[in-house]
């Protein structure tokens, strides 16, 4: 009887340990935007980039207002299936924001995580807190989240849709 305790008790052990979350932290993957279509779970991009429609009169605004010597953007992505309801979406829009912009691949930094604790360039200065990500960096620091500002302006119920041109504009202005 004494034995069959120690293995239920070794079995419930090894069924909770089996089923714990996997507290392993990857690092994110640099990528250059033209390889996207070789990542798993990046092919539905194009798709949305062709759908989307970019307001022409912010980007006249927001080409006053980026400055290539002084600005860089940064972009965290991850595979669609992992990104909660349509916030996949943005990453593809907010791309084709930055190319009507005319702002260069180059001044781009793009990483793919695996999930919020994956370890990248900026986590001294960066949590990133949902997926995916934008910040405007100035002189190489992080001045403004896009994606943040965003997600703040609809839970407390700001004018909706707010626009990624018009988060744009605003963060090149800090």
């Amino acid at each position: 009887m004494k034995l069959l305790k120690v293995v239920i008790l070794v079995v419930i052990f090894l069924f909770i340990v089996k089923c714990s979350d996997d507290n392993s932290v990857s690092d994110a993957v640099p990528y250059k935007i033209e390889d996207l279509n070789k990542l798993p779970g990046y092919g539905w991009f194009y798709q949305e980039y062709d759908k989307y429609e970019v307001d022409t009169n912010i980007v006249k605004l927001i080409r006053q207002e980026y400055n290539q010597s002084m600005h860089r953007i940064l972009i965290y992505s991850m595979p669609s299936c992992a990104c909660p309801g349509k916030r996949y979406e943005r990453f593809p829009q907010f791309y084709k924001i930055l190319q009507s912009v005319g702002i260069s691949n180059e001044k781009v930094e793009f990483y793919s995580l695996s999930s919020l604790r994956s370890r990248h360039p900026y986590d001294s200065v960066i949590v990133v807190t949902t997926l995916p990500a934008f910040y405007v960096l100035k002189q190489g620091k992080p001045v403004y989240s896009i994606t943040d500002t965003l997600d703040f302006n609809i839970y407390y119920g700001r004018p909706y849709p707010i626009k990624l041109e018009e988060l744009l504009l605003e963060g090149f202005k800090k």
